[in-house]
């Protein structure tokens, strides 16, 4: 076995393994988290050695293997600056998680089966970052998706059995029926470009190899699109969400918001845009236009929430309409953009879902009503909600920044194919939101965090515990993170720019 094929399989082989030793040791709690958490931090630092081996390329880093022949189906790995940041994004929110885990147990069902739930979920995200051949991307999205339903169903919100049942079959129903979808369409571009192979299909579409703009070729980017749009999720195909976040513990929430997610944003730029001709009249700004809605829409259903974790899970559909925005743009600016824009929202969202479940048990509640004063109470955990409300609001010098104004410049410049005034008010109206977002975020934080402990709001603020040890472990990587990025963006950029420049042909 080559060093390639063995760095790409030992990365999904790895989670996997410590996944099935967790759950052998699922009687001992403590030890099967513990064994959990060590698979975890031997997968990041797998992801590091192979993002460090896609600096040469997609070519040159990848694995080709009959799987199932019979349908022309491959076990096509490879890696390139597009998947590489996230990989190890995946990777550091799941160790993360675990470090969470020791101090933030959810309260119903046993530790060892969750943690060996987690491993396999991120082991699945891997795979699909992973995935060349769209067959293998659809079947480890189906493998992260199963073991994300137990957790919401089994492990989530303890005062509400009905609800976080309900939430978990939306989830199932939702993103099943996406995946559906998508592997329809996935089949349509298998009759018409003879292959799975997307590097194959992007080679092409690049080339004029097939029509595509043949009724058979339109018809499979909608299925494939409107698959990705359930998993991102886009408006209006985003309702399963909010109630997915709410009843699900803090682990599954920074999970499905930082990782999976990215597998509709990932799909986008890998699977869908070579499908997709930027000449259609109608499809295209169609999409953009939806990614706009969420965006606004999302900004103003933030307003109005009251319950914590589904204000962030609001935001996250906006954060993820500037992504779509982003591919829609057909631009090598477009894919910087939405990777960019992946990865900033995946630390920082993660980061807001660990302090919800942090501020949640402290106070026994998510509802805002009722949570209020929390400089007064816990300053040190007011005060790094604050840093990731601003970080998610886009402040300058933070990682959310790049990513919002690098998507709607994308839309002003966006493909010559593409109607140039349609985007121009797209990117107008996508800058509107970003002022939406800020508002909701400084709402939050003046009716949470502010106001004198002792008045009628803040009148519990004794005996509840700053942060801990074990906390500052779990968020100070993605509190490094969201500096780091927001002051070097280079660091993603430069590599998404060599990676889309090889992959489209120059997008």
């Amino acid at each position: 076995m080559s060093t390639t094929a063995f760095a790409l399989n030992g990365l999904v082989a790895v989670p996997v393994a410590f996944a099935l030793l967790a759950a052998l040791l699922r009687r001992s709690e403590r030890a099967a988290v513990t064994v959990a958490f060590v698979g975890s931090l031997a997968a990041l630092g797998w992801s590091l050695w192979v993002a460090m081996l896609s600096r040469s390329g997609l070519e040159a880093n990848r694995v080709d293997q009959d799987w199932i022949a019979a349908i022309d189906v491959s076990w096509s790995l490879g890696v390139d600056g597009i998947s590489a940041p996230l990989l190890v994004m995946t990777a550091l929110i799941g160790a993360c998680c675990f470090v969470s885990l020791f101090r933030h147990a959810p309260a119903c069902g046993g530790q060892g089966n969750l943690a060996a739930l987690l491993l396999l979920i991120e082991a699945g995200c891997l795979g699909c970052f992973l995935a060349l051949d769209m067959v293998l991307f659809f079947v480890f999205f189906e493998v992260a998706l199963i073991p994300m339903w137990f957790v919401i169903n089994s492990w989530g919100d303890e005062h509400d059995e009905p609800g976080r049942r309900r939430a978990a079959t939306r989830f199932l129903v939702f993103t099943v029926l996406g995946s559906a979808l998508m592997l329809v369409g996935f089949m349509l571009v298998r009759s018409i470009a003879g292959t799975f192979d997307i590097t194959e299909v992007a080679r092409q579409a690049d080339g004029a190899a097939y029509d595509l703009g043949s009724p058979t070729a339109v018809l499979a980017s909608v299925l494939v699109g409107l698959g990705l749009a359930v998993k991102t999720p886009l408006w209006p195909l985003h309702i399963w969400l909010p109630d997915a976040h709410s009843k699900a513990p803090t682990v599954g929430s920074v999970l499905l918001a930082a990782v999976l997610l990215k597998l509709g944003a990932y799909g986008f730029v890998r699977f869908w845009l070579p499908v997709t001709d930027p000449t259609w009249e109608l499809l295209v700004p169609l999409v953009a236009a939806l990614a706009v809605v969420a965006i606004v829409y999302a900004a103003l259903a933030c307003l109005v929430q009251t319950d914590l974790k589904r204000l962030i899970a609001y935001s996250s559909v906006g954060h993820m309409g500037f992504v779509v925005l982003a591919v829609a743009t057909f631009t090598e600016a477009g894919v910087q953009a939405a990777v960019y824009a992946s990865v900033a929202h995946g630390v920082i969202t993660g980061l807001l879902f660990f302090l919800a479940g942090a501020i949640k048990d402290r106070h026994g509640t998510a509802d805002l009503d009722r949570l209020r004063v929390l400089y007064g109470k816990v300053p040190r955990l007011a005060g790094v909600f604050a840093f990731a409300a601003m970080a998610s609001m886009g402040l300058p010098g933070l990682a959310g920044f790049w990513g919002e104004m690098l998507a709607i410049r994308s839309a002003v410049d966006q493909s010559p194919a593409l109607p140039e005034s349609t985007f121009a008010v797209l990117a107008v109206l996508a800058a509107v939101g970003v002022i939406l977002t800020s508002a909701y975020f400084l709402v939050l934080l003046r009716a949470m965090a502010q106001g004198v402990p002792g008045d009628r709001l803040g009148a519990d603020a004794a005996d509840i515990a700053d942060v801990d040890a074990l906390e500052w472990l779990a968020w100070a990587p993605l509190l490094a993170l969201t500096v780091l990025l927001g002051v070097m963006p280079g660091l993603l950029l430069s590599p998404v720019a060599e990676a889309s420049r090889a992959f489209f042909g120059g997008a």
